[in-house]
């Protein structure tokens, strides 16, 4: 039963679990608010490497080292989507065209997620941005990015490059390397070097000409040895290779010329195949000489003609409404389809589709296809399959094949064939990149070709060649004088007519032109007084108070070449004699007036300042005409560049074709590759 004492023992396990949810729900209090106490005091005491110190002890450089990295990775992430979305067809098409898209637009796009800085806020999606903007031959595109403590940009060069994987990408910083080996000769490094700022390269002021090493065969130059590959050796390697019995490389022997591949050619093949030849320069001025892209010294305009970069070329495209084929060129649609679009497969000796193809890639019936692609075997003087062969392989019947192949007093024997190939040493490695003419084709002849004894692999790209002298142009509006005349004239007052209109200035200062100030030199000329300088990107008008003197052109925001015209420096100067418009030269300057009112009447009180006598004075005339004023910059000159690589093998022996005679189905010469001609001869 239920009793009192029962009722004071409680219930044990309600109890226990109520203190259970006590506990856990003061555990959680504790790991909430512990961090927050204890959170300042950690910050305040420990360093980034957990050591205690001050403030003014703490080594920060990880902290500021990852600010910059967090700030550097989204700058990239910016960058790297904004040139996967600019493929051709959203590319600006005119030089100074831009396109530009916000954080916020890329985002819209599906480009990028959300940035997120240091302090765990997201980049400003409206102020952070890409632009890009196309130059003459390449195009730049401005990366700029702000949180909420930092604003910077970088300026990425882009174009389509040979190591591009995509139809544009980043300029690189690229060296040609050498390497040293008996089978890869060594030539010079090629300088291209330049600087890198803000990670962009930009090419070097002043490069150095690229010279490819001369070439020298079985001769002795400047104290070394060179065999018939071009290869420095020993004198003993030297003598073997250019001096055997049976060959002769680059020597005139029996009458005849040898050039270094061992062929007999002209007087001038030799000479110009063997002897020194002087140092070749390519689209470069060198020594005060101007040299073209075949080498060779040309006037100024010549190699400006011949060495300029080329308009950009289309291959297999549709572009501005024309079509190009394969070779670059504008032609018909046909013959654009014909050229560039996939040709129909081609089947040889094959049925497909229901279709019977010969060896020549013909639809032909069954009958031709099996009589092409399947010829009967031949035998000779034998049983095969049943029937007789005789001895010119046709079949016959039995006393035929016994009367033509096996009469008893006529013994046979059959002339087998055996055909060697030619055996050659090892590919040498590729050489080291050089520069040579952009005439140069490339050798890729089959490794069977007894004559391919060297291939050659070419590489063509744009680079600075130079830098040329580009002028920049601005019309204004300036008041120039262009006369003069003599007149009869108030003696107190000096006289001026500009446009048309004459004035009378209050002083004895003459109004002249500003003829005595330099560029460099700030100064007041008599009544004419410096106001300042200043840049405009639309210049200024002259009026007649009012001058403004040429300085120099802006290029403060151009980078080695102006998409659009720069600013330009003006001086500034203001006339402070005094100009009165007047009727004529005998009417004085300034006229005083004033009136008087009174309850009972009003006066007009005029006062005409006095004129003095009437005196000759030359009364100068000036106009307001159009001015061109220009400024001259030197910028970065790029054309083509062209390298090559070569290697080289040697004929080690010739591939060669033995004949013999033996007996009908000599099966030792069989089993060795020997095969039938079909000839027989009595033995």
């Amino acid at each position: 039963m239920y009793t009192e004492d029962y009722e004071r023992r409680g219930f044990p396990l309600r109890n226990f679990i109520l203190k259970l949810i006590l506990v856990i729900i003061f555990v959680f209090l504790l790991v909430w608010l512990l961090p927050k106490f204890l959170a300042p005091a950690i910050s305040k005491n420990l360093n980034v490497n957990g050591k205690s110190c001050t403030n003014s002890t703490c080594d920060t450089s990880g902290i500021s080292a990852l600010t910059s990295q967090i700030f550097s990775d989204n700058i990239e992430k910016m960058k790297n989507a904004a040139i996967s979305y600019y493929t051709d067809e959203r590319l600006p098409k005119e030089v100074g065209q831009s396109d530009t898209m916000t954080l916020s637009d890329m985002i819209g796009k599906k480009l990028i997620i959300a940035l997120i800085d240091k302090n765990n806020k997201a980049c400003d999606v409206e102020k952070s941005y890409v632009k890009i903007t196309k130059a003459n031959d390449e195009y730049i595109l401005k990366v700029n990015l702000k949180d909420s403590e930092k604003e910077d940009y970088i300026l990425v060069h882009l174009g389509c490059y040979t190591y591009c994987e995509s139809n544009i990408c980043q300029k690189q910083d690229s060296y040609v390397e050498t390497k040293s080996s008996k089978s890869s000769k060594v030539t010079k490094y090629v300088p291209i070097k330049g600087y890198i700022e803000r990670g962009v390269y930009y090419p070097p002021e002043n490069p150095t000409p690229v010279v490819p090493e001369d070439k020298h065969y079985c001769v002795k130059y400047n104290g070394k040895y060179y065999d018939h590959y071009g290869y420095v050796v020993s004198k003993e390697e030297y003598e073997k290779d250019c001096f055997q019995e049976d060959k002769h490389y680059c020597v005139k022997y029996n009458g005849k010329y040898y050039n270094h591949y061992g062929n007999v050619v002209s007087k001038e093949e030799y000479e110009k195949d063997c002897m020194p030849q002087p140092d070749k320069h390519y689209c470069v001025k060198y020594n005060g000489k101007y040299y073209d892209s075949k080498g060779n010294v040309v006037s100024k305009e010549e190699y400006e003609k011949d060495c300029k970069p080329q308009p950009e070329k289309h291959y297999c495209v549709k572009y501005n409404g024309k079509y190009y084929d394969s070779k670059g060129n504008v032609v018909s649609k046909e013959e654009y389809e014909k050229d560039c679009k996939p040709q129909p497969e081609k089947h040889y000796c094959e049925k497909y589709n229901g279709n019977y193809y010969d060896s020549k890639g013909n639809v032909v019936t069954k009958e031709e296809y099996e009589k092409d692609c399947f010829p009967e075997e031949k035998h000779y003087c034998e049983k095969y399959n049943g029937n007789y062969y005789d001895k010119k392989g046709n079949i016959v019947d039995y006393e035929t094949y016994k009367k033509d192949c096996t009469t008893p007093d006529k013994e046979y024997i059959y002339e087998y064939k055996k055909i060697t190939g030619a055996k050659f040493s090892e590919w040498s490695l590729w050489s080291a990149w050089a520069t040579t003419d952009c005439e140069t084709r490339e050798i890729n002849c089959s490794d069977s070709d007894i004559t391919c004894l060297a291939k050659l692999q070419l590489l063509k790209r744009k680079e600075k060649i130079g830098t040329y002298d580009k002028t920049y142009s601005k019309k204004r509006e300036v008041v120039v004088q262009t006369g003069s005349y003599q007149a009869q004239t108030c003696s107190k007052y000096n006289y001026v007519e500009i446009n048309k209109t004459t004035y009378a200035t209050t002083t004895q200062t003459t109004y002249t032109q500003i003829n005595t100030v330099t560029n460099t030199t700030s100064q007041t000329v008599g009544s004419w007084v410096y106001s300042g300088r200043a840049s405009y990107s639309n210049p200024p008008r002259d009026d007649g108070a009012t001058r403004y003197k040429f300085v120099g052109a802006d290029y403060s925001y151009c980078s080695d070449t102006c998409t659009t015209l720069p600013n330009y420096y003006y001086d500034k100067y203001v006339y402070v004699g005094g100009l009165n418009s007047v009727s004529s030269t005998v009417t004085p300057g300034a006229i005083t007036s004033s009136t008087s009112t009174s309850t009972s009447q009003t006066t007009d009180t005029s006062y005409e300042a006095s004129c003095g006598q009437i005196v000759t004075k030359t009364v100068p005339i000036y106009s307001t005409v159009i001015a061109t004023e220009k400024s001259v910059r030197k910028e970065p000159l790029y054309g083509d560049v062209c390298y090559k690589s070569t290697k080289t093998r040697t004929l080690i022996s010739k591939g060669s074709t033995k004949v013999t005679w033996s007996k009908f189905n000599d099966t030792k010469l069989l089993e060795d590759g020997w095969v039938y001609t079909g000839n027989k001869k009595l033995k």
